[in-house]
């Protein structure tokens, strides 16, 4: 049985919450040192093909942005309805359009931290706690987005062999892509491990380290076993629409395909369906491999560099892809923050 007292007297936990303090207070130095690094190679990249070349291909595009805008809302209307087949089919029902809504802004959460996007989901049990509780709203995101990450495994998987063996994947993309299936099956195999063990048991055990965050354990503990009620009912139930939510992120993945034929056709760079799949695994492989990096600065635009060239095309054309899909990006950012303040001013649905 697990310990679950404070500790007596005689034990000093002030060097153990000092340890727990300068390790917090290095984290934003950490981070504001990946980002220079990433801004670093994004200058790089950028010199060495011109910004000249890239702001020509960006103007190309023109009205086909709004095309390219509405591909992505389709793919994050795509999670939504996954999201929303899971709490069709265990929790209280709330409206697709609450979902997308809060999908939206979790998502671009994600933009500039690195959390893996674990950061966003904590933003979306937030966003829904007025409709149901935590106890119910926490295990459905998670669920949820264990499915995501299967999801974007398996799509990993079809473009690893298709590229494999239609494209003869070489080397220096096979390593990024069998790493993000790693990265993401890893992920898979620790949300399954915290749901099947329980919440509660896991940071019992973390929280012998840390004094502080036993006593919020400890105030918590009763909110915390009905999270895991709630979780062994997941994995009790037996429903088909389990694998309809996970069809959901693998077609969400197929849609984001979408967003590169059409930028590559504009630039008179066009690809086969395939070669856009192989394209969209590559760039979501580095990206998933290197997320502790902000927004991926750097990273991102040298994937879609790698692939592009891989399939024949200069530095531009990679390059310039990823400039668009991140101007696309800061659109839907400021989307979010604007579905974010409107919601704020509204009554509680």
């Amino acid at each position: 049985m697990i310990d679950q007292t404070d500790p007596g007297p005689g034990h000093d936990s002030r060097n153990v919450v000092k340890k727990e303090t300068k390790g917090i207070s290095l984290l934003p130095w950490i981070k504001a040192l990946l980002g220079l690094v990433g801004l670093g190679l994004f200058i790089h990249l950028l010199n060495r093909v011109g910004l000249g070349n890239i702001l020509d291909n960006i103007r190309r595009l023109g009205f086909w942005f709004l095309l390219v805008f509405l591909v992505e809302a389709g793919r994050i209307f795509m999670q939504a309805c996954g999201w929303s087949t899971i709490h069709n089919a265990f929790f209280k029902t709330i409206p697709l359009k609450t979902l997308f809504r809060t999908k939206i802004i979790s998502d671009n959460f994600n933009f500039a931290i690195p959390s893996a996007s674990l950061g966003g989901d904590a933003v979306r049990t937030l966003m829904i706690r007025k409709i149901i509780p935590l106890k119910d709203g926490i295990p459905s995101v998670l669920f949820d987005k264990t499915l995501e990450y299967i999801g974007s495994t398996v799509f990993l998987m079809i473009c690893f062999l298709l590229g494999l063996f239609s494209a003869r994947l070489p080397d220096s993309l096979t390593i990024p892509l069998l790493t993000g299936l790693g990265v993401t099956t890893v992920g898979i195999v620790l949300l399954l491990f915290v749901q099947s063990r329980g919440v509660t048991r896991i940071l019992w055990r973390i929280s012998r380290f840390i004094p502080r965050f036993r006593r919020w354990v400890k105030s918590r503990e009763e909110q915390l076993r009905e999270i895991d009620a709630n979780f062994r009912l997941l994995y009790s139930r037996r429903s088909s629409k389990v694998f309809r939510a996970g069809f959901f992120h693998l077609l969400s993945r197929l849609t984001g395909t979408m967003e590169v034929l059409i930028v590559l056709w504009v630039l008179k760079a066009p690809v086969s369906f395939v070669q856009a799949m192989l394209i969209s695994a590559v760039v979501i492989a580095v990206n998933t491999a290197f997320f502790v990096l902000p927004g991926q600065l750097g990273v991102m635009e040298s994937a879609h560099m790698m692939i592009l060239k891989t399939l024949g095309y200069p530095p531009e054309i990679g390059l310039s892809l990823s400039m668009i899909r991140r101007i696309r990006r800061l659109a839907f950012v400021g989307l979010a923050m604007i579905l974010f303040f409107v919601k704020r001013r509204k009554v509680p649905e």
